[in-house]
């Protein structure tokens, strides 16, 4: 095999048509037309170009820099999340590089390789995430903190996510609520499909519940709309789970437009315990995720797994807790 062509920027340039400056624009996400974007990043692509990691190997050092993938900054617990990950990387002599949304899968992917990563840390990865898989391809080690997939060849940390639905069942059912929604996250993530299942193993278990599902997609304004068309309708639920706690938040609001009070209406439970659901205008029954553990050993499974690459894939769930607030209380004050 013939050794593999080398090209460099201005190359890249002439045959994207566009100024050298724009594909260094391009690579550090800076602001270009999608269409130039698109022509730029095609040609990359095309030749595997990555200067900033091409020139570490040739040396063979690490970088001491860490990627971490979230994909809503939005959502309160991501940033929570972030900021553990970051206080152990700290603690491990090791920096943080961020990717967000904003990206594409393909930009990510370009941004990180050309920073040279030692590996990532997925927060919020969904089955067949273009990126992870994308990862691995190109040699590079990943962790799945928080959210983790079938199949996937890579070390993974979650909280007990099946405990966590268990949790919430039991407490609705221990105050006799018989007519429950779910507010659900996304399809594709492993917390939403575990959670749910557990839920719904609960109260079949119990036999005469009443079970609706709305779905919240893990987005405030989503769940928002959700919980207020639920509301309204003739046989409104007397409590409400919810697979995270800003979707929880949105019920609390939509509640509160609909004129239903809780908890004397309606009991709200979510799943998360972020710094927010403990303030006291809130007060959110909720699952509290063990977040700076989750951080911790997602980081020292990606530490371990750069000195031995050969070790088999592992997966460890970290236990939750159940912590009752004012947003539940028993169905017979309704």
């Amino acid at each position: 095999m013939g050794r593999r062509r080398t090209v460099t920027s201005v190359q890249i340039a002439r045959e994207a048509g566009v100024a050298q400056s724009t594909v260094s624009r391009v690579l550090n996400g800076g602001s270009v037309s999608e269409e130039t974007r698109r022509r730029v990043l095609d040609v990359v692509a095309k030749y595997d170009f990555q200067p900033s990691q091409a020139a570490r190997s040739l040396v063979g050092t690490r970088s001491g820099l860490i990627g971490v993938v979230i994909r809503d900054l939005t959502n309160p617990f991501y940033p929570v999340m972030v900021k553990a990950v970051e206080r152990v990387l700290h603690q491990q002599g090791l920096r943080l590089s961020l990717v967000t949304d904003v990206m594409t899968p393909e930009e990510g992917l370009a941004l990180l390789r050309r920073e040279g990563v030692d590996g990532v840390v997925f927060t919020s990865a969904v089955q067949d995430d273009p990126l992870a898989h994308r990862m691995l391809k190109h040699d590079i080690p990943v962790v799945l903190c928080h959210r983790t997939l079938e199949d996937f060849p890579a070390d993974q940390v979650e909280a007990d996510n099946a405990t966590a639905g268990r949790l919430a069942a039991d407490h609705l059912l221990s105050l006799g609520h018989r007519h429950v929604g779910m507010v659900c996250g996304s399809a594709g993530a492993s917390t939403t499909q575990q959670r749910g299942a557990a839920f719904r193993d609960r109260l079949r278990a119990h036999g005469d519940v009443t079970l609706t599902e709305v779905d919240g997609d893990y987005d405030y304004a989503t769940a928002y709309g959700a919980v207020r068309t639920l509301l309204s309708g003739d046989r409104r639920p007397t409590a409400l789970f919810c697979h995270n706690d800003i979707m929880a938040y949105a019920a609390l609001n939509a509640a509160a437009a609909a004129g239903v009070r809780v908890p004397d209406e309606l009991s709200v439970v979510g799943c998360d315990d972020v710094p927010l659901s403990a303030w006291e205008r809130i007060d959110l029954t909720t699952v509290r995720q063990p977040l700076e553990r989750i951080a911790q050993v997602g980081v020292e499974l990606l530490v371990q797994r750069l000195d031995e690459p050969d070790l088999p894939p592992r997966r460890e769930v970290l236990p939750v807790e159940f912590v009752e607030r004012s947003t539940t209380a028993p169905a017979s004050r309704i």
